[in-house]
């Protein structure tokens, strides 16, 4: 149509009409390709503008370089100053907090690290460890009267120690000889017509040089793997209380289990039976038992002699007055009194009688460090503590002389109680 219409215009030339209608035609085709150039510049700033929101999203470090011409920027400067300084404090907040958190965790990660090991087994199942470790299959410790008791199976735990990983059945020549009795290991070296003659590490020996370890029946024993070695190191206080008449296995092990980095964790244990007990106001004899047993602990770690004394002097303290106190003495002879008094220096008479022979420790000395031990656990009177200490030299020197009237500060305790108790019953006499 536009061909033809130049076509009729360049033969009957241009009319007004038709100049009119070819201004506004050159006019629409302007205005469409102006039109079309502008719907395409803002398609590309839209583009633009949303990959700096999806930028802002993914990372904060780009949050004031994109989202905004640099005109806006300027114009809102103090703005963006506030919320970068916002921004910055919230951010070293936030690392603080998860600092202090992995921090948390990794204590936490480390502290069932180090509980792992327990995490499957109970005071049983670890003594049961500790009584078997490196015993021949078929003698395994079973007979014991704490197993008994306690009805502890104890085929079915050793086969829960080889599960976890904490015993291993072992059959070899270094393993296994050394169970073989001698007449043993000369029947295996005559079988193979080797020399008899040696003693036992000789004829071991022997039969590891010329002997096919695979050829011979070894005995299998219970191995601790480095895993039960571990925690066999860990809790040797379970033997030390498996049988004890003061406190139970399980409680013995889970105070164990409660602290960490303690070496003597027996020690630990006992003072920690005697804080309680204290708290708890038991009786003296309750409290006596436990410093006696700690004692005897103590002498068998050959734990420093004035730690031993203290101790010793503060169980036989308690002793004496606790029997004082008991009823047997309220109606009792005053021979009778002493005799029975005598009594309560028994089970560290011999410690006693050391002192005063062997380290050769006087009278006054002696006296003057029993109060001093006393007075670091309780307040005590020093005419009471004298007075324990010439009764425990009356024995100790078989002296036979000493009465009541030698010892006022006992007897005023004595004569004190004896009233009490019978104010005591005249009021509930009917």
């Amino acid at each position: 149509m536009i061909i033809g219409g130049i076509s009729n215009v360049s033969q009957d030339g241009l009319t007004f009409p038709d100049i009119f209608m070819f201004i506004i035609f050159i006019s629409l085709i302007v205005f469409s390709i102006v039109k079309l150039f502008k719907h395409k510049d803002s398609d590309y700033k839209s583009n633009k503008f949303n990959n700096n929101y999806k930028n802002i999203s993914n990372s904060e470090t780009t949050r004031f370089n994109n989202v905004q011409p640099n005109n806006h920027i300027k114009k809102n400067n103090v703005t963006c100053d506030i919320e970068t300084n916002t921004l910055n404090k919230n951010k070293a907040n936030l690392n603080e907090n998860l600092q202090k958190n992995n921090k948390d965790l990794v204590l936490e990660v480390k502290d069932d690290n180090n509980n792992d090991h327990h995490a499957n087994l109970n005071a049983n199942d670890i003594l049961i460890l500790h009584l078997n470790k490196n015993r021949v299959v078929g003698k395994e410790v079973k007979n014991h009267f704490y197993l008994l008791e306690n009805q502890i199976n104890v085929d079915k735990i050793l086969n829960k120690l080889i599960n976890l990983n904490f015993l291993d059945i072992k059959s070899n020549f270094d393993v296994s000889l050394p169970y073989l009795k001698v007449p043993e290991l000369k029947d295996i070296l005559r079988e193979y017509k080797l020399k008899l003659g040696g003693n036992k590490p000789e004829l071991i020996e022997r039969i590891k040089t010329n002997i096919d370890e695979n050829a011979i029946e070894l005995p299998q024993v219970y191995v601790p793997t480095s895993k039960g070695n571990k925690i066999i190191g860990e809790t040797e206080y379970i033997l030390h209380f498996y049988n004890s008449p003061i406190i139970s296995l399980g409680s013995a092990h889970k105070m164990a289990k409660e602290v960490l980095n303690i070496d003597d964790k027996i020690e630990y244990i006992y003072l920690n039976l005697l804080q309680q007990n204290q708290k708890s106001n038991n009786s003296d004899h309750s409290t006596a038992n436990i410093i006696n047993s700690l004692v005897l602990y103590y002498k068998k770690t050959n734990k420093n002699k004035n730690v031993i004394r203290k101790y010793t002097n503060y169980a036989t303290y308690l002793s004496v007055t606790q029997g004082i106190h008991s009823v047997a003495f309220l109606y009792s002879s005053e021979e009778n009194i002493i005799d029975r008094l005598f009594i309560y220096f028994n089970y560290h008479l011999e410690y006693y009688e050391n002192m005063l022979f062997i380290d050769n420790v006087s009278r006054r000395l002696f006296k003057n460090l029993f109060y001093e031990d006393i007075k670091s656990f309780e307040d005590t009177d020093k005419n009471f503590c004298d007075e324990i200490c010439e009764l425990l030299f009356a024995q100790i020197y078989n002296n036979r002389n000493i009465t009541l009237n030698t010892l006022p500060t006992i007897n005023y305790v004595l004569e004190k109680i004896k009233k009490e108790n019978e104010i005591r019953m005249t009021k509930y006499d009917f």
